[in-house]
């Protein structure tokens, strides 16, 4: 528990000097929001595009796909605050170059400052945004959810966070082995896919989106949970999904280390 809550306080730490850095800047917070703004505008107008057209979208309403919108956007702007910016660190300077030492000497956990150790704090308006349009999409629905439904929804979106961060763990530690192959375009690339219902993809690209490279788990399967009755199997498959990612981050960074040559050795 004291580990946990050291932690956390570090955390904060970090995030707190990334935000005065960026407070420097008043500009670039003025542009992320619009930009924020925009790009949130033009996917909900997409779906009202193809709602204008059809009833249902892979099995999805137009509020449930308000939801899954706002749900993705959310942990989106989770991803792009904390994990894509110490990914690339990690990678490249720290793997790459050498420079993992200032992390391993310190008196803190190495894996937790290599990749929590910074933030990307204007990234956050992508969570104020999607949980503004989650709460569009529930008041479409004309009912509010039950408690049960929202404690679904919020451990799922735990889940979907600790598997975000794993598999950008993973895709870092792979500098270990192979320092020229660079994956984080791809992985971008494919964390789009989880964006749209389940059901529009083909059965096996649905399973390796939702157990393989979890990106069913950011936002439809909390998305589903909150607005219809919680599957409690799907809810066991997250948690066995994002326990597996995380214990195969945690493996790869103790066998990465092993191969590890610092810029003082």
């Amino acid at each position: 528990m004291r580990v946990l809550v050291k932690m956390v306080r570090l955390l904060g730490i970090g995030f707190s000097m990334s935000l005065r850095r960026t407070l420097a800047f008043r500009v670039d917070l003025h542009f992320d929001v619009m930009m924020s703004g925009i790009s949130l505008a033009s996917t909900l107008a997409a779906v009202l595009i193809i709602f204008g057209r059809t009833d249902h979208l892979g099995g999805w309403t137009r509020p449930e796909m308000f939801v899954l919108v706002g749900t993705f956007e959310l942990l989106t702007g989770v991803k792009a605050a904390f994990v894509d910016p110490n990914l690339s660190l990690l990678a490249n300077r720290g793997i790459r170059e050498g420079r993992l030492d200032h992390h391993l000497l310190a008196p803190a956990p190495g894996l937790f400052l290599a990749t929590l150790g910074t933030a990307a704090p204007l990234s956050c308006i992508h969570v104020l945004l999607g949980l503004g349009v989650v709460k569009v999409g529930v008041g479409m629905t004309g009912r509010a959810p039950e408690p049960v439904a929202v404690a679904v929804w919020l451990l799922l979106l735990l889940l979907g966070t600790a598997a975000t961060w794993a598999v950008g763990t993973l895709i870092g530690c792979i500098a270990f082995w192979a320092p020229k192959l660079d994956l984080q375009s791809i992985y971008g690339t494919a964390w789009q896919f989880g964006r749209y219902p389940p059901d529009i993809y083909a059965r096996p690209l649905r399973f390796l989106l939702s157990y393989v490279l979890p990106l069913m788990l950011v936002a439809a399967f909390p998305a589903a949970a909150l607005l219809r009755s919680p599957d409690w199997t799907t809810v066991a498959a997250a948690a066995a999904t994002a326990t597996t990612a995380v214990l195969a981050a945690l493996a790869a960074w103790r066998a990465g280390l092993r191969r590890y040559v610092g810029a003082t050795s």
